[in-house]
C-alpha cells in the first residue's frame, strides 16, 4: 500500500510512515517509568508517535485519556478537562467523586467540572488540594489506572504563570506535585509540547524536583536508509516507474533536512504522478520547499532565542550564546569540560542552559557508559540557524 501524503497535520494508518525501533522504543519507555516527557520543535513527528501511542493503548484494551492543553489558561481548564477525557470504564470520575463528603462543597463543584460547567477560578483554586488527593487516593483503588497524555503540557503552565507569575508559581508547582503522586500511584504520563519546561521553570522560578521521575524522549530525523524507503513507499504507485532511484538519491540531497514533514512537503510540491526531470530538483526545492520550511523552524529558534533572553540578557549573551558555538562549531561532539564557565556562572547553571537547548531543539547529547556527555548540534536546521543568526 503507498504511503498516502499530508501535510501539516499528525498522520496515522495509511498517511504514517512506520518506524518500528523509535516507536517501540518509546512504548518500553512508558511501560518501564512513570512517565515521559516529549518536548521539542514544532513538525517533527511529535504529534504522530502520541496518535501511535493511543492507537497502541486503543488495540490493547488498555485505558488513556487524552487532554489537549494548548488553550487552556486555568488549573480549573486543566481539571474540567481532565474529569471529561478519563475513560468512563475507568471510573476513576466516580471512585474520585465517591471518596468525598456528601455535604463538601468539593465534591458539588468536581461534579460540575466534570459535566463541562464553568467555575470561577478563585471558587476552584480554594478546593485544589482536595481535588488533587481525591484522584490520588481514587488512583491506589483503580487497578488498570489510566495513561494521562496531555499535549502542550509547557503551554498550560505559560499560560497559568503569564497571568499572574507570583500566584502562577504556586498554582503550578501544586500541579506538579499533585501531578508526581499520580503517578506514584499508578498514573503512567506522556506530556509533549514545543516548548520546553527548564525554560519556564527558570524564569518563574518552578520546582522542576516534581518532574525529574519523568524520562526525556527524543524524536530525531530519519535516517538516509529511512529517508529513502519514505521515499520508495510514496512513489511506488501511481507512478508506475516513472520515479528512479536516481530520483531518491537527488530527492535527498536536496532536501537535506530528514523530518518526515520536510520529505512530505517536498514530494508534494515535485508532484509524484509526474515527476520533473532531475535536473529541476534544485529549483523546485531553492524556491517552493526551503523557504516555507526553513522560514517555519527559523522562527521557531528565534522565539525561543528570545526567551532566554527575558530570562536573563547576561545568562543568553554569556552562557547561551558561547555554548551554542562552541557546540554548533565543532567538527566532533562538545564535551563538558570543553565549555567555558563565566564569571558568576555555575556548573549548576550550565546544566540549566543545556537542558533548555535540548528541550528546545538546538542541541542534543549522547552519554558513554561513564556516564561522560557529548552535544552536538540537533539537526542541520540548527546548524542552518546559528549561520544565519550571526550572534557570535
Amino acid at each position: 500500500m503507498p504511503l498516502q501524503l499530508l501535510y501539516g497535520n499528525a498522520v496515522t494508518g495509511e498517511q504514517r510512515f512506520e518506524r518500528p525501533e523509535l516507536q517501540d522504543r518509546l512504548m518500553r519507555t512508558l511501560a518501564s517509568s512513570g512517565g515521559v516527557k516529549m518536548f521539542g520543535l514544532r513538525r517533527i513527528g511529535k504529534s504522530t508517535l502520541r496518535l501511535y501511542v493511543i492507537e497502541q493503548m486503543q488495540q490493547s484494551r488498555k485505558p488513556c485519556a487524552f487532554v489537549d492543553a494548548q488553550g487552556l489558561h486555568t488549573i480549573s481548564d486543566l481539571l474540567a478537562e481532565l474529569f471529561r477525557a478519563l475513560p468512563q470504564e475507568s471510573k476513576l470520575t466516580s471512585r474520585a467523586l465517591g471518596l468525598i463528603a456528601k455535604d463538601s462543597p468539593i465534591k458539588n463543584l468536581l461534579e460540575a467540572l466534570a459535566k463541562g460547567t464553568k467555575i470561577g477560578e478563585n471558587v476552584v483554586s480554594a478546593y485544589w488540594k482536595e481535588a488533587y488527593n481525591s484522584i490520588r487516593d481514587a488512583l491506589k483503588d483503580t487497578r488498570d489506572a489510566p495513561l494521562l497524555i496531555v499535549d502542550e503540557f509547557p503551554f498550560l503552565l505559560k499560560n497559568v504563570l503569564d497571568r499572574n507569575p507570583e500566584a502562577g508559581r504556586d498554582e503550578v508547582n501544586q500541579l506538579l506535585a499533585a501531578m508526581r503522586e499520580w503517578r506514584g500511584a499508578g498514573m503512567k504520563m506522556l506530556l509533549t509540547g514545543s516548548i520546553g519546561i527548564t525554560a519556564l521553570s527558570r524564569k518563574y522560578g518552578l520546582n522542576r524536583d516534581h518532574l525529574n521521575d519523568l524520562l526525556p524522549f527524543e524524536v530525531p530525523e530519519l535516517t538516509e536508509n529511512e529517508a529513502s524507503d519514505f521515499v520508495r513507499q510514496a512513489t511506488v504507485s501511481p507512478p508506475e516507474g516513472r520515479w528512479t532511484e536516481e530520483l531518491t538519491r537527488e530527492f535527498i540531497a536536496q532536501t537535506g533536512v530528514l523530518y518526515p514533514s520536510f520529505l512530505v512537503k517536498g514530494l508534494l510540491e515535485l508532484g509524484v504522478d509526474q515527476p520533473p526531470p532531475r535536473e529541476a530538483f534544485a529549483d523546485i526545492f531553492a524556491s517552493r520547499v526551503r523557504p516555507v520550511l526553513h522560514d517555519d523552524f527559523y522562527q521557531q529558534f528565534n522565539k525561543r532565542f528570545k526567551l532566554y533572553g527575558e530570562i536573563d540578557r547576561k545568562l543568553q549573551s554569556q552562557l547561551v550564546v558561547q555554548a551554542l558555538k562552541r557546540i554548533v562549531d565543532a567538527n566532533t561532539g562538545t564535551q563538558l569540560d570543553e565549555l567555558e564557565l563565566p564569571e558568576g556562572y555555575t556548573r549548576i547553571d550550565l546544566a540549566d542552559v543545556l537542558d533548555m537547548l535540548v528541550e528546545d531543539g538546538f542541541i542534543r547529547f549522547s552519554e558513554d557508559s561513564d556516564g561522560n556527555r557529548s552535544w552536538q548540534p540537533a539537526s542541520r536546521l540548527a546548524q542552518l540557524w546559528w549561520k544565519r543568526s550571526r550572534l557570535a
